[in-house]
C-alpha cells in the first residue's frame, strides 16, 4: 500500500471512530426507545434468500447484566430472519437475568449446550443442528444497526461458496520472505472489499455463512480446542479456506459499537500478545492444514 493510501485508510478510520461517538454514548438508549416503539410488533422485509436463516450467539455470567441490549438490537433488525439462537453453557442458563429470558416472548430461542465449549457455542452447534441452514453470527457485546442483516442478505448472490463480513482485518504478508506477518501487522478493520482470501473476518461484526460452506471439519470441536482454544474466528477462517470458500466484505464498514466495560472480558487483549495469542493459533492451524505454503 502506497504512502497516500496509508494515510487516507488512517484519515478514514479516525473518521468513522469520531462519527460513531454520539452512538457509542448513547446506544443503550437508542435500543430503549426504538424497542418501546416498537411494542414487540416487528416490522421486517423479507430476506430474499428464501431458505431459513438463523442469527447464532453464545455468552457467558460475566456479560449477562447487558445481554439484552445486544438481542434486542437483534431483534429490532429490519430484515426478517427465522430464528434468534442464544447458545449457551447448560448450567449457565439458570444464571439468566429476567431482562434476558422475558425475550423469549419476542422470538429469542435459548439452547442448552452440554459442554461448555467456549466461543464455538456460537457456531458449532448450530451448524450441528441445522446444517441446511443459512447462520448469521454476532456477538453479546455489541449493538447492531437495524441494517445490519439487511447488508448481509441483500449482498448475497446465490453462491453458497462465498462467505459474507461486515467487518475484516486483512492479513498482510511479507514482500520479501512471503511469510505471513504478525497478527499486530495485519491491516486492522480493512476498507477492502474483496472477494480476497487474505479477509480475516471478525464473526462478532456479523458474517453470513451459506450452508456448507465451511465444510464437515467444521464442527470437529475437539481438533478446534486443538489447535486454536481461543480464537474460534481463525478457525472459521481456515474452515472457509480449506473448503475454498471466497470472502467478501460488505456494508460501510462502521465504528463498531460494544457496551461499556464489555471488553474487559473478552479475548481481545490475549489474542494481541505476541506469545500465545493469535500468531501462535494461526501458526499451530497453518502448520496442520497448510493453507498458507
Amino acid at each position: 500500500m502506497s504512502i497516500v493510501k496509508v494515510i487516507q485508510y488512517h484519515l478514514l478510520r479516525k473518521y468513522k471512530s469520531l462519527a460513531g461517538i454520539y452512538l457509542k454514548r448513547n446506544a443503550d438508549k437508542l435500543v430503549a426507545a426504538r424497542w418501546a416503539q416498537q411494542q414487540g410488533q416487528f416490522q421486517r422485509a423479507p430476506n430474499g434468500i428464501n431458505q431459513t436463516l438463523m442469527v447464532n450467539l453464545t455468552s457467558f455470567p460475566a456479560r449477562f447484566a447487558t445481554l439484552h441490549l445486544t438481542l434486542k438490537s437483534l431483534l429490532l433488525q429490519n430484515t426478517q430472519f427465522d430464528q434468534l439462537n442464544l447458545w449457551l453453557y447448560q448450567q449457565d442458563i439458570a444464571k439468566l437475568p429476567s431482562s434476558v429470558t422475558v425475550l423469549t416472548q419476542h422470538g429469542l430461542n435459548i439452547l442448552p449446550v452440554a459442554k461448555d465449549i467456549r466461543s464455538y457455542k456460537k457456531l458449532i452447534p448450530a451448524l450441528q443442528q441445522f446444517p441446511d441452514a443459512f447462520h448469521v453470527t454476532a456477538d453479546d457485546d455489541i449493538y447492531y444497526r437495524e441494517n445490519w442483516l439487511h447488508e448481509l442478505t441483500r449482498n448475497y448472490h446465490g453462491d453458497n461458496s462465498e462467505i459474507l463480513c461486515w467487518r475484516a482485518h486483512r492479513i498482510m504478508i511479507d514482500k520479501r520472505t512471503k511469510q505471513v506477518l504478525p497478527y499486530r501487522k495485519w491491516e486492522p478493520k480493512t476498507e477492502v472489499r474483496g472477494p480476497d482470501p487474505l479477509l480475516f473476518f471478525t464473526s462478532g461484526g456479523g458474517v453470513l455463512f451459506p450452508p456448507g460452506c465451511l465444510g464437515k471439519q467444521a464442527i470437529n470441536s475437539e481438533l478446534a480446542h486443538q489447535l486454536a482454544p481461543y480464537a474460534d474466528d481463525l478457525w472459521w477462517y481456515f474452515m472457509a479456506r480449506v473448503n475454498q470458500c471466497s470472502i467478501r466484505r460488505v456494508g460501510d464498514n462502521p465504528k463498531l459499537i460494544t457496551w461499556k466495560g464489555s471488553k474487559g472480558e473478552s479475548l481481545w487483549t490475549f489474542n494481541k500478545q505476541e506469545t500465545g495469542g493469535n500468531d501462535h493459533q494461526f501458526a499451530q492451524l497453518n502448520a496442520y492444514f497448510g493453507v498458507f505454503k
